[in-house]
C-alpha cells in the first residue's frame, strides 16, 4: 500500500488536472455553459474534501479492505464527474 502522503497527492493531481481541463472549457469554447461548469467545479473540490477526510481518518480494522473500498469509490466519483463533462461539450 502507497502511504497516506502519496495518496492525498496523487488525489489533488487528478482532481487538479479535471478541475483545470473545466477551466479551460468554459474560457476557450464559445457558448460554455458556464453554470453547468460551475457545478461540477463545486462537485470536484467536495469530492477531494471528501477523500482527504476519509484518508486522514482511516477506519480502525483491516486497512486494505478500506482502502480498497476508497480507491473503488474515488473511481466512481471521478467517472461520473467525467460523464458530466463529457455532456458538457455537446
Amino acid at each position: 500500500m502507497a502511504s497516506r502522503k502519496n495518496l492525498k497527492k496523487e488525489i489533488g493531481y487528478v482532481i487538479g488536472e479535471l478541475f483545470t481541463e473545466c477551466m479551460i472549457y468554459t474560457e476557450l469554447v464559445p457558448g460554455a455553459d458556464k453554470k453547468a461548469a460551475d457545478e461540477i467545479l463545486i462537485e470536484l473540490m467536495n469530492i477531494e474534501n471528501e477523500f482527504i477526510k476519509r484518508i486522514n481518518h482511516t477506519e480502525p480494522g483491516n486497512a486494505k479492505v478500506y482502502y480498497r473500498k476508497l480507491y473503488k469509490d474515488f473511481d466512481e466519483s471521478i467517472v461520473k464527474v467525467l460523464d458530466k463533462m463529457t455532456k458538457l461539450k455537446k
